[in-house]
């Protein structure tokens, strides 16, 4: 069996980590970092290299475009999925014009997070 692939989780709100973090493990992945703001998920990134961010838009000290813009201008083959509340569309088709491999909404449906991770990694 092959390790379970690695997720950096970002998000400004302690209780929507601690429950995608649930989500992720029990769809296979193992969060190995967490971050509140943009500068920690850069930092985070950088020392933990995972396969995959999950990266909140809306974030204080950095926010998660600039976030994104920097892990890819560290590492441009981050894999980077974008977590937004509803109404968000020009931030999400800006940031997947930066590079972002794909979004998701929140409220996080566990079956469509499942299925963007494994096509983010693939």
């Amino acid at each position: 069996m092959t390790s379970r692939p690695t997720v950096l989780l970002c998000d400004d709100s302690r209780a929507l980590r601690m429950l995608a973090a649930g989500q992720l493990e029990e769809a296979g992945f193992e969060v190995v970092g967490e971050a509140g703001n943009g500068l920690q998920a850069l930092e985070r990134y950088q020392a933990l290299r995972p396969d995959l961010v999950l990266l909140d838009l809306v974030m204080p000290e950095c926010d998660g475009r600039q976030a994104l813009a920097r892990i890819l201008e560290h590492d441009p083959q981050a894999r980077v999925v974008i977590l937004s509340s509803l109404g968000a569309q020009s931030d999400i088709e800006e940031c997947l014009r930066i590079g972002a491999r794909s979004y998701l909404q929140k409220p996080i449906d566990p079956e469509a997070m499942e299925r963007v991770l494994h096509q983010a990694l693939a």
